[in-house]
């Protein structure tokens, strides 16, 4: 019993890395600070937790419906999804890598004169969706949930989310320790192993379907 328990929280954390990898936390709180800088402090920590409540919610989801979406409404199966998916992980990864995230900063310091609860609606989109989940996101999570249960990957979601609530609430504080600088390094450290994900649920994809 405490073997299975013990395998499986393995898997629920290395699936949880996993995603975090695709939803690239420290590369999008470098944007996200520089898109909300000069707003208060009390408006931009409202504004981080927003993003991550919508994320999270749209994350969830699609975790539920992703795999009726997937067999009945389109008809495809895990390894069409798979290399659909690597492709999207690797396109937005080598994108991130070759262009700067300053070209697609976009500044916010024009909602000034909207009330604080039109700012927060109307900034969830883009920043909650497609930047923090876009559709590598989603893709990979039905993966996780078709290889290793829904119970992995509910586990894995939650702690991913966890992890980035945390991240977020001390954004600040982590700006101010490690500096942008740092963060951009490490963000562009990250998108190498998606690449390499991409490939590998490509590759798998293609060796299922063809029986390479």
């Amino acid at each position: 019993m405490f073997v299975d328990l013990e395998s499986e929280f393995h898997l629920i954390l290395v699936s949880a890395i996993a995603l975090l990898a695709v939803l690239n936390p420290f590369g999008n709180l470098t944007q996200f600070i520089a898109m909300s800088e000069g707003l208060p402090t009390a408006i931009r920590k409202k504004l981080f937790r927003n993003i991550l409540y919508t994320a999270c919610l749209i994350v969830l989801v699609f975790l539920f419906s992703g795999s009726y979406l997937m067999v009945y409404i389109f008809r495809i199966d895990l390894d069409h999804l798979r290399i659909a998916g690597g492709l999207i992980l690797m396109i937005m990864a080598v994108r991130n890598l070759l262009f700067s995230a300053s070209t697609v900063v976009e500044d916010f310091s024009h909602y000034q004169d909207l009330s604080e609860k039109e700012f927060l609606r109307k900034s969830l989109i883009p920043m909650a969706f497609p930047m923090l989940v876009g559709p590598g996101t989603l893709a990979a999570v039905i993966v996780i949930r078709e290889d290793s249960g829904l119970d992995v990957a509910l586990g894995a979601t939650v702690l991913a989310f966890m992890f980035m609530f945390f991240l977020f609430h001390f954004a600040a504080t982590i700006e101010k320790i490690f500096g942008k600088l740092i963060l951009h390094v490490f963000s562009r450290i990250v998108q190498v192993f998606i690449v390499a994900m991409g490939i590998k649920m490509i590759l798998l994809g293609l060796t299922n379907l063809y029986k390479l």
